[in-house]
């Protein structure tokens, strides 16, 4: 006993072909949409940045290393290089090959085209400070004539401000013995009496500046036209240093100072990562929200445009803060879900037409297979009704079985079978039709026959 080989086709639904129809062009597309993503959506954030500060024991140099911990914490590692100051800092992040990502620079300190360089913020004012030995009270530049003043050295931003503001005093065309000295070498050198004033910008709460504050026969410069030098230089203001805020016990500054002042900016090179931006500004704020002896609580770090524009991650981040990722996840947890849902949205996009897509022709395709043969029974039918010759008898039962044998070959999913009986059960009644049609074409010649006997002998 033989027994007859189940159609896989019942067991397996779709065929290949099928499944070629329908997922190719979805494949297609989603290879597009992530080509495309993968263009505009920018790589993941490095791990490792490089930051350009000032001299070693500087405020630079400490909120480096501030920032360095902070970020340590959001496993990016921070490295970083020492520097003159402000113009150097430029310079390094001018210069491709030097490798510096972000730096500190001092406003006012760019001469030039700032090229692809932006801004995230200034981040806390810096004072000029100038000291000086003497008894009588200075309180203009113009006072200052034939003594010996630190400026500051090449490359720093305290040189570059303090040479334009003495130039535009006219005080820097031989009229004063100009040095040039670092920080900490001028501070030593006013203590000394090897200098008599000392010019450096510098955060209040420096070491520097509560030492000399605290030194006898070392007196501090008030600006008495402090408002003429902001509005002739705009990246200056003007601050008050009230009386005693530097030591209340010892009376430190024994009278209210006017002061002008800087504001130190975190500055980067144009395509930073705006993951890294953001992570940044928020390093800032937890640096310098707090208050100063110059600034009040939450001023900084805050989006200030002087020489170098603010970057639009950086404009986003001041008017929108976090992203909500990053308010509820780590660092890396946010980056990997916020490059993940970049990649997922456009498949989903098309996934979900898709799906409403797939069903529709899912039907059409199966249902193709049994509902093609229903042309060639309609013009069977039709070239039936039209020369019932029992001459085309043999051709029009050929064709039949032709059809018949085609819908018994098709094996659709057992959720159409309904449409491949459907079909047979058509066939057969178009086969009964067509034996009805040849009884009824044999019977009336037989009539014919009957009625018209042939005589017995052969006609003449």
């Amino acid at each position: 006993m033989t027994t007859s080989k189940k159609p896989r086709r019942i067991l397996r639904g779709l065929s290949w072909q099928d499944l070629a129809l329908i997922a190719i062009p979805a494949a297609i597309a989603i290879v597009v949409l992530l080509w495309f993503a993968r263009e505009v959506v920018r790589p993941p954030p490095p791990s490792k940045l490089t930051i350009t500060a000032g001299a070693e024991g500087g405020a630079y140099a400490a909120f480096a290393q501030r920032y360095r911990e902070l970020l340590a914490k959001s496993h990016i590692e921070l490295t970083v290089q020492h520097s003159a100051g402000s113009i150097e800092n430029i310079s390094r992040l001018l210069d491709p090959q030097s490798g510096v990502d972000v730096g500190f620079v001092q406003s006012g300190s760019v001469a030039a085209s700032v090229g692809n360089l932006v801004s995230l913020g200034c981040l806390y004012y810096e004072p000029l400070w100038v000291f000086y030995r003497g008894r009588g009270d200075i309180t203009r530049l113009t006072q200052m004539d034939g003594m010996r003043l630190a400026v500051g050295v090449p490359g720093s931003g305290t040189f570059y401000s303090v040479m334009e503001m003495l130039n535009a005093a006219g005080m820097a065309s031989g009229r004063a013995h100009l040095l040039q000295l670092a920080t900490s070498q001028a501070a030593e050198a006013l203590r000394k009496g090897e200098v008599d004033a000392a010019f450096f910008f510098a955060s209040a709460a420096a070491p520097v500046v509560r030492n000399l504050l605290g030194t006898s026969q070392i007196k501090l410069m008030s600006w008495e036209r402090a408002d003429a030098y902001a509005r002739r230089f705009p990246y200056l203001s003007v601050v008050t240093l009230p009386s005693g805020v530097i030591d209340l016990e010892h009376d430190s500054p024994p009278r209210e100072v006017r002061l002008l002042a800087s504001t130190a900016e975190l500055v980067a090179r144009q395509g930073l990562h705006p993951a890294l931006s953001d992570l940044l500004i928020e390093t800032a704020q937890q640096v310098h929200s707090g208050p100063g002896l110059v600034e009040r609580p939450g001023e900084f770090p805050a989006p200030r445009e002087l020489d170098i524009p603010l970057s639009e991650d950086a404009v986003r981040y001041y008017r929108s803060g976090k992203t909500f990722l990053d308010r509820y996840l780590p660092f890396w947890a946010a980056t990997l879900v916020q490059r993940a849902l970049v990649f997922l949205l456009p498949i989903v996009a098309v996934l979900i037409p898709l799906f409403k897509f797939v069903p529709p022709l899912y039907r059409w395709r199966v249902r193709s297979r049994v509902y093609r043969y229903y042309g060639d029974l309609m013009m069977l039918e039709y070239e039936l009704h039209s020369d019932p010759d029992a001459g085309h008898v043999q051709h029009y039962l050929q064709r039949l079985a032709w059809i018949e044998d085609k819908v018994n070959a098709t094996w659709p999913p057992l959720s159409f079978a309904e449409e491949r009986y459907a079909l047979l059960s058509h066939v057969r009644a178009v086969r009964q039709e067509l034996e009805r049609a040849v009884a009824h074409v044999s019977g009336a010649a037989k009539e014919v026959s009957a009625s018209n006997p042939s005589p017995p002998w052969p006609s003449p």
